[in-house]
């Protein structure tokens, strides 16, 4: 087993960094608190193997962590380390988010699994340990408090067994893409991720309210108490469920109480809603005092409109013909390859944004690479996928 170092202080990670500045690689995880516990997305850990040590680097304790760790950053955006991640969105996000981090050069496990066409790409840091190296591994901590201090010792062992793996992972499946003349497709997919970035979304609740079936005369009420809530969360710190659930607010929608009372005694409120002066915001969006303030117009590349709905006329009709081909270029896909494969190259997603955008536009080098090879091999014509309309 590996030492295992627990490091608090900017001194600490100041020196930690000086070790790694030298590392071709490192393997990372970072375990943060999304809304669970607290309000927004916070650092909770940051887990770091270099093939010796495990650094175990605890943003809590420090004074300023922004700045503290900044001799970390100066690694993760090295482009001569390589940064070895399992399934690494959500931590790309939140370095940049946070702390404007942009992660280079990244390898991830979970897309080199992914592009072996073996299973489907939802597969677990645990089951893939499990799977490639033969290691069985305990992820009970995987649901902790991260932000609760002290760390227990079961938390530090499964943070540590995060990254612990990672390179005898990442070794076995370059090997296996290698084997499958795979590897430029692992690249270009890697690459891809280091030009992931964190873009804000200014109208969350539109994405709550799709999910409760929020009706356009309701929406606007809606907003307003999604948004009430998210004020009130941020200034107690704690996630907006607690303030309310989300299914409360949708049941708020439909029947809302009609005065002060009726706000005081409703159920499953956060006790600060019924204090000034959030009381009196929540009596403002009674049925008989609501003012409601139509919705910013979207800017011309934010609206989304059905593509077919659209069309007309031969265009339609190229639509549809362009789609009827790309299922069975997805067909023959799954018969050649496996489908698999073929959902990697055509998922549902894809086959929508190539009807409407075109192949070249949309595919990455390697898929439309298969691609053109497939219609070849079965006689159809690639050129009616490769531009827009």
């Amino acid at each position: 087993m590996p030492t295992i170092h627990y490091l608090t202080t900017a001194a600490e990670v100041q020196q930690a960094a000086a070790a790694l500045r030298t590392a071709p690689r490192i393997a990372i995880d970072l375990e943060f608190d999304d809304m669970r516990h607290r309000y927004g997305r916070n650092l909770a850990l940051i887990q770091i193997f270099d093939g010796e040590v495990v650094y175990l680097i605890d943003p809590l304790p420090l004074t300023n962590p922004a700045q503290d760790l900044e001799p970390l950053w100066a690694i993760l955006r090295d482009p001569a380390v390589e940064k070895v991640f399992h399934s690494c969105k959500s931590d790309i996000l939140l370095l940049d988010e946070v702390y404007g981090v942009h992660v280079r050069p990244i390898t991830d496990t979970s897309v080199q699994y992914t592009l072996l066409g073996e299973s489907d790409n939802n597969i677990s840091l645990g089951r893939l340990i499990q799977a490639e190296v033969g290691l069985e591994v305990d992820k009970g901590e995987q649901k902790s408090n991260w932000l609760k201090r002290p760390l227990t010792e079961a938390q530090r062992l499964y943070a540590a067994n995060d990254v612990l793996y990672l390179f005898e992972l990442t070794d076995k499946l370059r090997d296996k893409l290698a084997a499958l003349g795979r590897t430029g497709w692992a690249d270009q997919e890697n690459q891809a991720l280091e030009e992931v970035r964190y873009n804000r979304d200014e109208r969350p609740y539109l994405r709550m309210a799709g999910k409760y079936r929020i009706l356009p005369n309701e929406l606007l009420l809606f907003r307003d108490l999604y948004l009430l809530r998210d004020q009130v969360a941020k200034q107690l710190d704690r996630p907006p469920y607690m303030v309310f659930a989300n299914d409360r607010l949708s049941e708020l929608v439909r029947d809302t109480p009609r005065d002060l009372n009726d706000w005081k005694a409703a159920r499953g409120l956060h006790p600060e809603l019924k204090r000034a002066p959030f009381l009196d915001q929540l009596t403002a969006l009674s049925p008989a005092n609501f003012v409601p303030v139509p919705e910013p117009a979207a800017p011309a590349e934010q609206r989304r409109f059905p593509f077919r709905r659209r069309l007309s006329g031969e265009k339609a009709t190229r639509a549809d013909a362009r789609e009827q081909l790309l299922i069975q270029l997805k067909a023959h896909l799954t018969t050649d390859m496996n489908g698999y494969v073929a959902n990697l190259v055509l998922s549902n997603r894809l086959v929508a944004d190539i009807v409407e955008l075109g192949a070249d536009q949309v595919l990455r080098p390697w898929q439309k690479t298969i691609l053109q090879e497939t219609a070849r091999r079965h006689d159809l014509d690639y050129h009616e996928l490769a531009d827009s309309f």
